[in-house]
């Protein structure tokens, strides 16, 4: 009997083994399943534009609600974390140099990136600024207000100085720049809803007549839409994306979408941004492939509670790690990075801290290292500074402050060299442009390098080879779990017949001890 209940428990044991690896897969393909399309409300939304000026009733009501959701979570993503610097102390390894670029004048600059030869591209406004009438209640954009007249693309040489200005009369409101590692230039406009490439050879093609027209005084031509225009530049896109001035929420069309981020095999996300807040991932035709994400609250953000992991108030820059397989997102109303699995979507971990405040504007990435800039809040009861920020991808910690002598006013976006030797930062209201020099041979930095190579994680799926082809990937997934159940159920069956064998095999022993014992009462 013994012997019995022992091989019971092994059945169940191994029951309870494969109902917690069915759990488990179950689970992961619930965290791999996207929100479904839902039909464009403009109701549904808050504007959150770049340069705030809300009702300050309204903010400080809001906003107390937000410090009291983050100081009952401030620790919630890293209840183990220890404090490696202290908040008020700039890192002296990452040195402002004062000088680059002093003598640019431009107003609004929404972004900052760099070219394959080391020059610095910076996306800026003209002479427009957002503000609450430039967009209706539907999210809508008069295209009679015209393009912006100005070159809003500058190209700045290592020394700062201006290798060619273009992009005038091409786009109405600037907002995400990317330069992938090929050169082409990836383009955001806001105001036209619309994701732009234009390719590196065709710009480097025009690049005398670009160097030429750049000093042209041409002004904007009011009535002409997008299309028109981008038909009779220097410069035509060779892939457009979303409808000229139409808002939605479909498999066409953005709204105020704020950046993109390219994959090394061509593949690129876009965050769909200020409106939607969902991240699209297309490959290298533009054909979408992958989404995921939904806007957080309708009618508003609920900060009584913390934000799930694929709901964002504007997601309004990406940073990938194509070696890790990780893309960044920074949610900047929740002041939080999210980071995913950039194969599959699926959300991997985390990043806060109540050092760097309640909101995030930008996000870089770099040698293990996340950089971000956060952004002000000046109707928060316990105000943060403006600064640039290193968190280690792993702890979570913060591990350098950077900045001016003084705080940054309202910095919208920053670049990372892959060295994480340069850092660049634009400045949105106070129209300033930042370079920072790191150290990245001194001893610290080397030290640095040297444990995160030793905790270095696996790579799980192969970006260049896994990510192209999403059905392939889908049906490999099949076929695993279907190899898995098949496993499970042939485990399943064996432990039964060996159950069964046992007590078969212990039945016929009992038989024969009882014809044993009456054997012997004859004989007696």
């Amino acid at each position: 009997m013994t012997s019995l209940q022992y091989d019971t428990v092994c059945f169940v044991l191994v029951l309870l083994s494969i109902l917690i690896h069915v759990k488990a897969d179950a689970q992961d393909i619930s965290n791999a399943q996207h929100f479904s399309d839902t039909k464009f409300n403009s109701n549904e939304y808050l504007e959150y534009p770049d340069n705030e000026e809300r009702d300050r009733e309204q903010l400080d009501q809001m906003q107390h609600s937000k410090d009291t959701y983050l100081k009952a979570n401030e620790f919630a993503n890293h209840p183990d974390k220890e404090e490696s610097i202290t908040p008020e102390i700039l890192d002296k390894n990452i040195v402002w140099n004062r000088q680059w670029a002093a003598q640019l004048n431009l107003t609004q600059m929404s972004a900052v990136s760099m070219d394959p030869s080391g020059n610095i591209a910076i996306f800026h406004r003209g002479d427009r600024i957002w503000g609450f009438d430039t967009f209706d209640n539907a999210n809508r954009f008069n295209p009679a207000n015209g393009p912006i007249a100005q070159n809003t693309i500058i190209l700045l040489d290592k020394s700062g100085k201006t290798v060619v200005e273009w992009g005038n009369n091409m786009f109405y409101l600037p907002h995400g720049l990317t330069v992938d590692q090929s050169g082409n230039y990836w383009i955001t406009d806001v105001a036209m809803h619309q994701v732009f490439k234009f390719d590196a050879q065709d710009i480097e093609k025009h690049m005398s007549e670009l160097k030429r027209a750049q000093f042209s005084t041409r002004t904007s031509v009011s009535g002409h839409h997008g299309g028109a225009l981008l038909e009779t530049s220097v410069l035509k896109p060779s892939i457009v994306l979303g409808v000229a001035f139409e808002p939605g929420n479909d498999e066409i069309r953005f709204c105020k979408p704020t950046a993109v981020a390219v994959h090394t095999n061509g593949d690129f996300f876009v965050s769909d941004g200020y409106c939607n807040s969902r991240i699209i991932k297309f490959n290298k035709n533009g054909e979408r492939i992958l989404y995921w994400g939904r806007h957080w609250g309708a009618g508003g953000p609920v900060y009584s509670q913390l934000p799930p992991p694929n709901a964002f108030v504007v997601p309004h820059a990406l940073a990938l790690a194509s070696a890790l397989n990780y893309i960044y997102v920074a949610d900047r109303e929740n002041g939080r990075i999210s980071c995913f699995f950039a194969n599959n979507g699926t959300f991997h971990k985390e990043y806060s801290h109540p050092a760097i405040g309640t909101k995030i504007y930008s996000v870089a990435y770099a040698r293990e290292k996340l950089y971000l800039v956060n952004g002000p809040n000046q109707y928060t009861s316990h105000p943060v500074p403006v600064r640039g920020f290193v968190l280690d991808i792993h702890s979570g910690k913060i591990v350098s402050i950077f900045g001016p002598k003084d705080n940054m006013n309202n910095p919208h976006d920053l670049y990372v060299t892959e060295d994480g030797a340069e850092i660049y930062v634009v400045e949105l209201n106070n129209h300033k442009v930042y370079r920072f020099l790191q150290g990245v041979n001194d001893s610290t930095h080397s030290e640095n390098l040297v444990s995160t190579n030793h905790r270095r994680p696996k790579i799980l799926v192969h970006p260049d080879t896994k990510d192209a082809d999403t059905e392939k990937s889908n049906m490999t997934k099949l076929i695993l779990g279907l190899g898995s159940a098949a496993i499970s159920f042939i485990i399943i069956c064996v432990a039964i017949a060996a159950i069964v064998a046992r007590c078969q095999k212990r039945g016929r022993a009992y038989h024969y001890d009882e014809a044993t014992i009456e054997f012997s009462k004859l004989v007696e």
